[in-house]
């Protein structure tokens, strides 16, 4: 079942290149859907109790093997990584092939890295998921420069996870006899790595993840890549948590002394992106670059949460992701929405739409809403548990981070009321949506409340596998001051 969530988008791709236009539109809703279901029906039975694990080994490449599996925090990615795509191509319904194909082809690598469970399988995957994303920025995009800016950062991260990958293996190597790298084996290996060569491969994944993240200060090439390429690969770039996932993946497990060592320089770096990114989207003119700077903004609330270290704060970090990829992908797709209509991101240009587009401005509110943590919505519940987390550590880290959210909060609500109620001297037609963008923004709101009212249908099985991370964290830490940190905060969680 996994194998065939994994490459059924792939066959699909290749599909969508003999179709001709009107079929292409169809076709993608249809198949979208389909991989949806199955990404469903597969969480549905892991949920049950059903174990998905594959190992396909190669004679020839004997230290790589297609080793696929997952758990409940990377069956949850996936499925908001199918759930945006399916809900994106019904609400643009595209007839461009190559731009459809290459959804295809990025949502398979997407499927094969949230799945992998060897090392090398998941750069591969890493490295071909920016393909696509490189060729509808350079087809598509208005800006090439953002494009090759993006590729310059990427390509960087990418020899640097590939060099502490390869290093990994060789340690494993000297310890095993085993040049592997397979995750399962690194992490069953509680000696491999001592506190020194720990730090240096915990830096090298670390930024690695924090330029796709990105963080600051490795997140300069963001904004304008937002702003300037097509709206899928915005909403592609927000719903696809693959360096948040990296961290849990890769640098929690694998170097929990580490991890704990650089936490306090985390924790502050996360604060000043939070802060920093506030309030250039508080200056930003640019509907979508504010959209993109305030996204930037959470994702430090994000990664905060990660490396808190305790099960509160990690947990709200993984339902975090779910939310804002749905709230933030939400909000550029109704951008975009502007954009095809007024042909302007201009902020200025826009005023008094609750009356020029009352059914559109509904939906805006409802969705800004979740995008500024309002309680009931899915957005609160994750910020508050990662708010949780990290006082655990620093009440005044926490409080700084819950008043930085509550003032960009302020300036969201500012904007809305200058966009949609603020009476200007100009002429704005009216619009009203189509059905098919009342259906998928329909969907978005009712995931919005109805997570926000019941959390533990995600939260459950997500503190189960948090849980796991923090004992193999206990498991392979060698430094005794990792053991007690790790203590403290397992006691906090209980209290």
């Amino acid at each position: 079942m996994l194998n065939y969530l994994i490459f059924f988008p792939l066959i699909s791709a290749f599909v969508v290149l003999l179709l001709n236009c009107g079929g292409v539109k169809v076709f993608s809703v249809v198949v979208s859907f389909m991989i949806l279901a199955l990404n469903l029906d597969i969480f549905a039975d892991f949920l049950q109790g059903t174990s998905f694990d594959y190992n396909l080994s190669f004679k020839i490449l004997k230290f790589f093997s297609f080793h696929v599996g997952v758990d409940s925090i990377a069956l949850i990615l996936m499925l908001l990584s199918s759930l945006m795509i399916f809900l994106s191509f019904l609400f643009l319904k595209l007839e461009q092939k190559a731009l459809v194909s290459c959804i295809f082809f990025l949502e398979f690598a997407i499927m094969g890295l949230f799945s992998a469970k060897d090392g090398l399988l998941f750069y591969v995957f890493w490295e071909f998921s920016l393909l696509p994303l490189l060729y509808i920025m350079g087809v598509y995009g208005k800006d090439f420069r953002a494009g090759v800016k993006f590729f310059i950062y990427a390509f960087a991260g990418s020899i640097l996870m590939l060099v502490a990958l390869i290093y990994q293996a060789y340690l494993n190597y000297q310890l095993l006899n085993i040049f592997t790298f397979d995750l399962e084996i690194w992490k069953n290996n509680t000696s491999a790595v001592n506190f020194t060569e720990q730090l240096l491969l915990f830096g090298a994944f670390f930024i690695a993840f924090a330029i796709k993240a990105p963080l600051f200060p490795l997140h300069t090439w963001a904004p304008k890549v937002y702003a300037n390429s097509p709206v899928l690969v915005s909403v592609m770039l927000v719903v696809f948590k693959m360096a948040p996932f990296g961290f849990l993946l890769f640098c929690l497990p694998l170097f929990p002394d580490a991890s704990v060592y650089f936490m306090p320089l985390i924790v502050a770096l996360c604060i000043v992106s939070i802060v920093y990114n506030a309030l250039i989207a508080y200056r930003a003119e640019n509907i979508k670059e504010l959209i993109a700077y305030s996204s930037i903004s959470h994702l430090g609330v994000m990664i905060l949460g990660i490396f808190s270290l305790n099960a509160l704060g990690i947990s709200g970090a993984v339902f975090y992701m779910f939310a804002h990829g749905i709230v933030t992908g939400a909000l550029f797709l109704m951008v975009e929405l502007l954009y095809q209509r007024y042909h302007t991101y201009d902020i200025a240009f826009y005023h008094s739409l609750a009356k020029k587009a009352p059914l559109f401005s509904i939906f805006f509110m409802l969705i800004l809403l979740a995008s500024v943590s309002l309680p009931l919505t899915v957005s609160f519940v994750g910020e508050f548990l990662i708010l949780l987390g990290i006082a655990k550590i620093n009440l005044f880290y926490a409080l700084l981070a819950g008043l930085v959210i509550i003032l960009g909060a302020i300036y969201m609500f500012a904007v809305f009321r200058k966009i949609f109620f603020m009476q200007k001297q100009s002429f704005i037609e009216n619009f009203s949506l189509r059905l098919r963008e009342i259906v998928a923004l329909a969907c978005i709101v009712v995931m919005i409340f109805g997570l926000g009212l019941m959390p533990n249908i995600l939260l459950k099985p997500i503190q189960k596998d948090v849980d796991n991370l923090i004992k193999t964290m206990n498991i392979r830490a060698v430094e005794q001051n990792t053991l007690d940190f790790l203590s403290k905060m397992g006691e906090a969680n209980v209290k």
